[in-house]
């Protein structure tokens, strides 16, 4: 037959005041947890829970230890992301004022229309595309267009003439065999004279066929 031991039980306040016998355990049914006596410290030594608090005040700081260095390594990657991503933006920056200072110049060519300066006979060449051809001679001179054949202009080329010729001096813009130049609203191709101060514009629509319009165009 079994046996059953049983040590003496108090609560938490009797418990304080009773001196247990040396060695002796006394449970503590207020807290559920046992005590050791020595025969003269009254409420004895909560020894047990004492070794459990411990293990659970060392269990609390180990995960507690290991949550600030998940932290830490969670801080150490986002400030390692953040430096690439500074980095990234500084990039971004640098192609951004390339990309203005492009801008800039582009735009500032686009608004510029550099000048190929005559004063005697001249054939129109590809590098004449964009440029206005400026004239200041006192007598008259021809501008020829060239056939495709020639110099390949693309459709579209623009070319501008400016004459600040003296007295009654023509520029005479003459289409070469095989090219046709068409004044604006005119149905005839045919050469074309831009007077003292005239300025005109000549388009290329097609191979070998120029319009001519302007100020001073006859």
């Amino acid at each position: 037959m079994s046996r059953i031991i049983q040590f003496k039980r108090y609560g938490t306040a009797a418990l304080a005041n009773t001196i247990g016998a040396n060695g002796e355990l006394i449970i503590d049914v207020t807290t559920r947890s046992i005590t050791i006596h020595d025969g003269v410290t009254a409420g004895g030594f909560g020894a047990i829970l004492d070794v459990f608090s411990r293990a659970t005040s060392n269990l609390a700081y180990a995960k507690a230890n290991s949550a600030n260095v998940l932290a830490q390594t969670a801080f150490d990657r986002a400030n390692s992301a953040n430096v690439l991503a500074q980095t990234a933006f500084n990039r971004a920056n640098s192609a951004n004022i390339l990309a203005q200072a492009a801008f800039t110049q582009a735009n500032t060519s686009a608004q510029t229309v550099p000048q190929n300066a005559q004063t005697t006979d001249y054939t129109l060449q590809l590098s004449d595309a964009g440029k206005h051809i400026y004239y200041t001679q006192s007598s008259n001179t021809i501008l020829y267009i060239p056939t495709t054949s020639n110099v390949a202009f693309s459709n579209g080329t623009t070319i501008m003439i400016v004459s600040r010729t003296s007295s009654s001096a023509n520029v005479t813009v003459s289409p070469n065999t095989g090219v046709s130049l068409f004044l604006a609203g005119n149905t005839t191709s045919a050469s074309r004279n831009v007077t003292t101060y005239g300025v005109s514009t000549l388009i290329n629509v097609a191979a070998n066929t120029w319009f001519i319009s302007g100020s001073g165009v006859v």
